[in-house]
């Protein structure tokens, strides 16, 4: 498969440590500039070569591209509440693998969770959610109850 002109990738090592040093100076307070201006958002328009597929949560604290240091075009972002894998992730990871050939695929966590928050109700307390959020944390209770079975303390900040 090939979807336009595609920038030269590079390997998962080199994207695995861009993605670690953007981190770092995120962690050390300082941001990065990215351009954004009418040239690249044009050159982006025409074609992508991102050189990371990142699987995260929905939670509005965690976004990648401030996360990581990055700018447009650089990382092809799945999000969804608990970082559960449907058909859609799954066939949106593949596409990025198979027509971007993405060379890394790094599946972000972080503390307080509430698609965990609210697995863990179910597990520990029975809760009952409205509409479709008892169907989206399913996925998550395995998880939570093999946890348990291990002995987990904290889960949520785990």
């Amino acid at each position: 498969m090939s979807h336009g002109d595609k920038a030269p990738q590079p390997s998962p090592g080199e994207a695995l440590h861009r993605l670690k040093e953007g981190h770092l100076a995120y962690l050390a307070g300082g941001t990065v500039a990215h351009d954004i201006g009418s040239e690249r958002r044009s050159a982006v328009a025409q074609s992508q070569s991102p050189m990371a597929v990142i699987v995260c949560c929905s939670d509005s604290r965690v976004p990648p591209e401030i996360l990581f240091g990055r700018g447009l075009g650089e990382l092809f972002v799945i999000r969804n509440a608990g970082n559960t894998i449907d058909a859609v992730a799954m066939g949106s990871l593949e596409y990025a693998i198979a027509v971007f050939s993405t060379p890394l695929v790094v599946v972000l966590g972080h503390q307080r969770c509430g698609a965990v928050s609210a697995a863990l109700s179910v597990v520990d307390t029975g809760a009952v959610f409205p509409g479709s959020i008892g169907p989206m944390v399913e996925p998550i209770i395995p998880a939570v109850l093999d946890a348990h079975r291990a002995g987990a303390a904290d889960l949520l900040d785990a």
